[in-house]
Formats: C-alpha cells, sequence, structure tokens
C-alpha cells in the first residue's frame, strides 16, 4: 500500500477560504465520503467523486453544489455567491440525517495495490472472432 496525501491538502484549503469568511455567519461540515449516506442523497452527492462542496440553508430548505473545480478560487467564490444568496439553489426536500461517526484519525486512506490481469482472462476464450461474424 502506497500512502497518498490527499483529505488533508483539501481541509487546509477549507480552511484558508473559511479563514476569509470569518466574519460572516457560515458554519463548516467536514464529512468523510460514505459516512452519512442520508446527507449525501438530500444533497445529490456521491456518484461523481470527491471531494465535494455543498453549500447547504435548512430554513430555506435549500442547497448548492460547487460545480467547478475544487481549487482555492473557485471555492471562495461559490462561498460568496452562496452568501448572496446563490445561483442554481436548488429545493431541499425533507431534513437529512448526520449520523454520529468516529473522529477521524488525521491520516489519509490506504490505496490497496491489486495485482493486474489481462483482458483475456477477464473475457476467457470463448470470445468471437471476427472470421466468425
Amino acid at each position: 500500500m502506497i500512502p497518498r496525501p490527499g483529505r488533508n491538502k483539501y481541509i487546509e484549503l477549507l480552511f484558508s477560504v473559511a479563514e476569509k469568511f470569518r466574519k460572516s455567519p457560515y458554519n463548516y461540515l467536514w464529512v468523510a465520503a460514505s459516512k452519512h449516506p442520508d446527507l449525501e442523497k438530500h444533497v445529490g452527492v456521491g456518484g461523481y467523486g470527491y471531494p465535494a462542496l455543498v453549500a447547504l440553508n435548512l430554513k430555506k430548505k435549500a442547497y448548492a453544489p460547487l460545480k467547478t473545480a475544487f481549487e482555492h478560487d473557485q471555492i471562495t467564490e461559490f462561498v460568496k455567491e452562496a452568501g448572496r444568496g446563490g445561483k442554481g439553489n436548488l429545493p431541499l426536500e425533507g431534513n437529512p440525517v448526520i449520523m454520529k461517526t468516529e473522529a477521524w484519525d488525521g491520516k489519509d486512506g490506504q490505496i490497496i495495490e491489486e495485482d493486474e490481469f489481462s483482458l483475456d482472462e477477464l473475457m476467457g476464450d470463448d470470445t468471437v472472432s471476427k472470421d466468425e461474424l
């Protein structure tokens, strides 16, 4: 297994954006992928990759996902726009459940290196040749 930097880099990025808006009445929440399936379902996060960022307003029953790059300037602009009421807000159906989970240990996950295999192994020997068609 090879350690890969990732989560800490993204959290540091979010802290730097949050620092710019420290006088604004925002709260920030970091959740690990797939740990809060009801929340992810309510805000349409999950199938398209991580990291993901969502502005959520429970009082207005609305949310808006970040649809640009997960980079400092794009996130800063996204937070500014969300503070102005946001473009592209979507209706939030019900209140998502945020479950209690174990605290993160501060370490990035490990990628498990798997053995490579050939497409021939996967497909087997019973493939049809062009001549047979």
